[in-house]
């Protein structure tokens, strides 16, 4: 081969050879400000976050950028963005950005949020609010990482609830040497701003926070070395599966911000004078149908089952025994074949009843219009049979045809506006908004009570599933 051939051989690989980028991840940990309170933790929750992702989500060393103290400046904050996550990725690739420090909020110049304030990070040379980094400016910078499967996870404050002079170094709130003059304004719309998220709704992100955006997010005083409240445990409920609520192997979405939730809650319990702002609760916004995905992976599926999926959502612990069955006793049914309902449980409780056809389309079978009040109400032992003359509605096998699922649910404790929050009775919800509507039905269930000279508890509830198939009336059930 000739010199010549031999170049041209050559330029040949090099203009035809693809090029390939590979995962990112920013990782930003402040203790030592320059000019606001200092911290603590923060830099362990970045030598923490970078072992996980690691060990458990599969980055490697050289794909791994971290900003700590004097490093994470604005200037740093933003050129990483841009430059390591944004230029150096290509689509198909993670990409992940992690922030623990201060948060505050500063008034919105452009009108794009409801309480009229923009969520902000603080770099370490924060001063005032013009150094901050607001919401805006992160969320411009996730829209050009579309095809990418990114995660954003803040470990800040962005609170409402309380004027922010704190000089303690285990609250995520500044401490500034004038304050703002909006503190107040801000305080008086705290029953708004939960309507707003630090990170717009985009379909290839998936966005934790510590806290909502009227609490402050605090240090774990517990630990030694000391780290975020947050962090400390969303990186255990992954790497220790301690967030496995159904051990079945993997930790959802669901059942990772389930125990972030009530661990948070725990510490709070038993930390009360650290707490005294108020409770935190660590937020997540994603699409429905990657909450019941493996968080372990960060590789959400290209497909979503959503008989799966709503099995995924409302998995829990069957304390009370609940069961349901049908009459006649199979589970394949023919169009025109009509069929009674057996719950059954250990435990009294509250009794919801719903359907998932083969299209997906959700249905609230029961309570219903046509159910009295104490009908819904099952004491342990007893057998609940649905439909009955009580109960005013019949219940006959319908097409689609294709397989479905029964979902039965107890809840032990009566909860405040609870009925008033489901959906509609025999009203067809359809399948992409099916999953949306289970996942607020688990945040309800989530949610502790109070009961007077005693400690928060979570609600009690159990489900039980019965999977189901509608075939032609000119078929035989086998």
């Amino acid at each position: 081969m000739t010199i010549e051939k031999l170049l041209i051989s050559l330029l040949l690989i090099i203009f035809i050879t693809p090029t390939y980028a590979e995962d990112r991840a920013l990782l930003v940990g402040i203790d030592e400000y320059w000019y606001l309170g200092l911290l603590k933790g923060n830099k362990q929750d970045v030598k923490d976050m970078q072992e996980l992702i690691q060990s458990v989500w599969g980055y490697q060393s050289h794909q791994i950028h971290t900003l700590t103290d004097a490093q994470a400046t604005r200037k740093n904050i933003l050129a990483g963005f841009d430059n390591w996550l944004i230029k150096e990725s290509r689509p198909g690739d993670k990409v992940l950005f992690y922030f623990s420090g201060h948060g505050y909020y500063v008034a919105d110049d452009n009108g794009d949020e409801n309480d009229g304030y923009d969520e902000t990070l603080c770099p370490v040379n924060t001063r005032g609010k013009k150094m901050m980094i607001r919401d805006d400016e992160i969320n411009a910078r996730l829209r050009r990482l579309k095809e990418r499967k990114v995660t954003v996870i803040i470990d800040a404050c962005h609170s409402g609830s309380i004027v922010p002079h704190f000089t303690e170094p285990t609250i995520k709130i500044p401490r500034f040497e004038i304050a703002q003059n909006n503190d107040l304004k801000r305080i008086l719309a705290k029953d708004r701003i939960e309507k707003d998220g630090f990170i717009v709704a985009l379909p290839n992100v998936i966005a934790y926070s510590a806290v909502t955006l009227n609490q402050v997010a605090l240090t774990d005083t517990t630990v030694s070395p000391n780290r975020s409240v947050f962090t400390h445990r969303f990186v255990k409920g992954i790497q220790e599966k301690r967030a496995d609520s159904n051990y079945d192997g993997k930790v959802t979405h669901v059942e990772l911000l389930e125990y972030t939730r009530n661990e948070s809650q725990k510490y709070c319990d038993k930390n009360p004078k650290q707490c005294k702002a108020g409770k935190l609760t660590p937020q997540l916004e994603a699409k429905p149908e990657i909450l019941t995905t493996d968080a372990n992976t960060t590789l959400p599926p290209t497909t979503y089952n959503t008989i799966e999926q709503a099995i995924n959502v409302l998995t829990h612990k069957n304390e009370a025994q609940l069961k349901i069955k049908t009459l006649p006793q199979h589970h394949r049914f023919r169009v025109g074949e009509m069929i009674k309902i057996k719950i059954t449980s250990n435990h009294n409780g509250y009794v919801l009843l719903f359907d998932i056809n083969g299209k997906g389309t959700l249905t609230r079978l029961f309570p219903n219009q046509y159910t009295q009040e104490d009908k819904c109400y099952l004491k342990g032992g007893e057998t609940l049979t649905l439909p009955n003359s009580p109960h005013g509605f019949h219940c006959m096998a319908d097409k689609p045809l294709g397989k479905g699922i029964l979902i039965a649910l107890l809840v032990e404790d009566k909860l405040p506006r609870f009925y008033q929050n489901l959906p509609k009775a025999l009203e067809e919800i359809p399948a992409k908004q099916a999953l949306t509507v289970l996942q607020q039905l688990r945040m309800t269930l989530n949610q502790t009570l109070q009961k007077e000279n005693a400690a928060n508890f979570p609600v009690r509830w159990s489900t039980d599933f019965f999977e189901y198939e509608i075939i032609s009336a000119k078929k035989k059930v086998k």
